[in-house]
Protein backbone atom coordinates (compact mmCIF):
# COMPACT_ATOMS: atom_id res chain seq x y z
CA UNK A 1 0.00 0.00 0.00
CA UNK A 2 2.80 2.64 0.96
CA UNK A 3 4.78 2.17 -2.15
CA UNK A 4 1.07 2.69 -4.11
CA UNK A 5 0.90 6.15 -2.27
CA UNK A 6 3.41 8.26 -4.09
CA UNK A 7 1.92 11.85 -4.26
CA UNK A 8 1.90 11.70 -8.17
CA UNK A 9 -1.60 11.76 -10.61
CA UNK A 10 -3.68 13.08 -7.47
CA UNK A 11 -2.80 10.44 -5.34
CA UNK A 12 -1.68 11.43 -1.31
CA UNK A 13 1.67 11.09 -0.39
CA UNK A 14 2.50 8.76 2.31
CA UNK A 15 5.88 8.14 4.05
CA UNK A 16 7.06 5.96 6.35
CA UNK A 17 9.27 7.53 8.97
CA UNK A 18 10.95 5.24 12.24
CA UNK A 19 8.13 2.38 11.43
CA UNK A 20 5.29 4.85 11.56
CA UNK A 21 3.08 5.87 8.27
CA UNK A 22 2.14 9.36 7.22
CA UNK A 23 0.26 10.90 4.60
CA UNK A 24 2.04 14.36 4.20
CA UNK A 25 -0.09 15.39 1.73
CA UNK A 26 -1.46 17.93 4.12
CA UNK A 27 2.30 19.35 5.44
CA UNK A 28 3.18 19.18 1.88
CA UNK A 29 2.73 23.12 1.29
CA UNK A 30 4.47 24.06 4.47
CA UNK A 31 7.84 21.95 3.88
CA UNK A 32 10.62 24.36 3.79
CA UNK A 33 12.50 22.36 1.62
CA UNK A 34 9.50 22.49 -1.08
CA UNK A 35 7.04 19.86 -2.26
CA UNK A 36 9.78 18.58 -4.75
CA UNK A 37 12.16 17.88 -1.98
CA UNK A 38 9.50 16.12 0.45
CA UNK A 39 8.37 13.87 -2.33
CA UNK A 40 11.97 12.34 -2.72
CA UNK A 41 10.20 10.62 0.72
CA UNK A 42 7.20 9.71 -0.61
CA UNK A 43 5.92 5.92 -1.28
CA UNK A 44 8.83 4.63 0.98
CA UNK A 45 10.76 4.55 4.40
CA UNK A 46 11.90 7.87 4.54
CA UNK A 47 13.82 7.47 7.77
CA UNK A 48 16.99 7.61 6.69
CA UNK A 49 16.86 10.24 4.21
CA UNK A 50 15.12 12.51 6.80
CA UNK A 51 18.12 11.63 9.31
CA UNK A 52 20.28 12.63 7.28
CA UNK A 53 18.82 16.04 6.22
CA UNK A 54 17.04 17.19 9.78
CA UNK A 55 17.94 14.93 12.46
CA UNK A 56 17.33 17.84 14.94
CA UNK A 57 13.67 17.93 13.75
CA UNK A 58 10.68 16.48 16.11
CA UNK A 59 8.14 15.09 12.73
CA UNK A 60 6.50 12.79 15.81
CA UNK A 61 4.89 16.25 16.86
CA UNK A 62 4.58 17.80 13.61
CA UNK A 63 3.06 14.92 11.71
CA UNK A 64 0.87 13.86 14.49
CA UNK A 65 -2.57 14.76 12.49
CA UNK A 66 -1.22 13.30 9.60
CA UNK A 67 -0.64 9.79 10.98
CA UNK A 68 -2.28 7.19 8.83
CA UNK A 69 -0.50 3.59 10.99
CA UNK A 70 2.01 1.42 11.49
CA UNK A 71 4.31 0.37 9.01
CA UNK A 72 4.20 -3.42 7.83
CA UNK A 73 5.29 -6.04 5.85
CA UNK A 74 3.20 -6.37 2.34
CA UNK A 75 3.59 -9.52 0.61
CA UNK A 76 5.79 -8.60 -2.89
CA UNK A 77 3.67 -9.83 -5.92
CA UNK A 78 -0.41 -9.07 -5.62
CA UNK A 79 -1.13 -12.58 -6.56
CA UNK A 80 0.12 -14.00 -2.71
CA UNK A 81 -1.97 -14.76 -0.03
CA UNK A 82 -2.39 -12.05 2.83
CA UNK A 83 -0.82 -13.02 5.39
CA UNK A 84 -3.41 -13.04 8.10
CA UNK A 85 -6.87 -13.96 8.77
CA UNK A 86 -7.61 -10.23 9.52
CA UNK A 87 -6.20 -9.33 5.91
CA UNK A 88 -8.11 -11.73 4.24
CA UNK A 89 -11.41 -10.26 5.73
CA UNK A 90 -10.41 -6.89 3.75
Amino acid sequence: MLRRQTGRKGKDAWMALSGKVYNVTPYAKFHPGGVPELMRGAARDGTRLFGEVHPWVNYENMLTACLVGILVDEPESPGQQPQSEMEAMD
